[in-house]
Parts: structure tokens; sequence; C-alpha cells
């Protein structure tokens, strides 16, 4: 089926001005390609499901403009705090992000407080965020992971205990002691994917744990 002819249309910021080369996959796959001109002056080449899906709309002023009128705003664009409110809001609010089906896909959302990313600051560094912490030592986590990013849901704590709250996280009860499987990898000794595995299977849960 041939491409729609876009010679013209008007994409936000981009005026479509005539068909060019195709991309072309290594596997020989060909996407229409439409040679753009931006408001700013700038030409540029664009798939056209980019254009018609709105993915696309400038040559890429619009993003650095969006930028940096972040950092004027916010006063914290670039830094480490700023990029975890941002992917919160992303995960929640965003169908494209690739997050989305686990957080606002399924009804998780930000609460109006940390719209602003100055009160989420705020509310950050007064409940335990540490700057200077190594990676995977200080994530944002919700106490209850059905439960929307607010206040009173919220809290800073490692990787580990974060999986750990997770709604797929296995928890396995023996002898009266409920934990989870990362937990029972390191008091028997057994690697996780070893007791992953055997978990899967079905086995019992003592041949889970006690099996060398």
């Amino acid at each position: 089926m041939p491409a729609k002819n876009l010679t013209w249309k008007r994409f936000g910021r981009l005026t479509v001005l005539y068909r060019c080369e195709d991309n072309v996959t290594p596997s020989g796959y060909k996407t229409p390609m439409w040679m753009c001109l931006c408001d700013c002056g700038n030409k540029v080449a664009v798939r056209g499901k980019s254009l018609t899906g709105g993915v696309t709309r400038s040559c890429g002023c619009l993003a650095k403009e969006l930028m940096s009128e972040r950092k004027r705003v916010h006063g914290g664009f670039g830094t480490r705090l700023y990029a975890v409110w941002d992917s919160m809001r992303q995960r929640c609010n965003n169908p494209n992000h690739y997050a989305y089906a686990n957080y606002g896909g399924r009804g998780i959302s930000v609460c109006r407080e940390w719209d602003d990313y100055s009160a989420f600051r705020r509310w950050a560094l007064s409940s335990g965020y540490d700057d200077g912490a190594g990676r995977g030592e200080c994530t944002l986590d919700r106490v209850d992971t059905n439960g929307d990013y607010r206040p009173d849901n919220c809290r800073w704590v490692n990787m580990r205990a974060q999986t750990n709250n997770r709604r797929e996280t296995i928890f396995l009860t023996y002898e009266g002691q409920t934990l989870p499987l990362s937990e029972w990898a390191d008091i028997t000794g057994i690697k996780y994917p070893t007791l992953w595995q055997r978990y899967k299977r079905g086995w019992p849960i003592d041949k889970v744990l006690l099996r060398p």
C-alpha cells in the first residue's frame, strides 16, 4: 500500500516539503520518510508514522525549549532527584512510557501536591533522601504497591527492600516463617535462580529450601 501523501501538511512546528529516501532496516523493511521544514528554519527527515502519530513535532528545538523552561521553573532539572520525580510522573501519566501498564495503566497516580517538583523535593529532603547514596541505595518506594504516589505511602529504601515489596515478589513460608525468596537464598546459601526454578516447578517448600 503506497504511503499517504503528507506533502504540505503541518504537524506541530513541522511543514512537510516532500517525500525523501525511505529508511531501510537490515531486514529490508522500508519506512517512508518525509523532509520537513521546522518553524525555526531547520530541515529534518522524519518518519511518516512519527508525524501522524504526534511523536515528532519539531526538529528538536521544541524539546530543548521545554527542557530550558523546566530548568528555569523548577531549578532542579538535571539533578538526580528531579530525574526520580520525572520518572515517577512518566510512569503514571504517559501511556507511551514502557512501564505505564504497571502504573498509570492499573490506576496508580501521583498526588496533586507532587505535580509541583518543589513540593516533592521538600518532602524528599525531610523524609530521608540522600543525594550522595550509592546506586540502588536510596530509591523511591510505595509502602502499598497498589496505592498512589503520595507522602503517606512513600519512603526511601534500598533496591533490595523495594524488590521485596513488589507485587511479583515470591514469598515462601517454612516452619512458620514467611520471607521473600531472595532472603531464603541468603539463609540457605542456595542461589536465587536455583530456588526460583524449584518453586516454579512445583517442588514442595521443604525441598525447595533444603535440597542441596
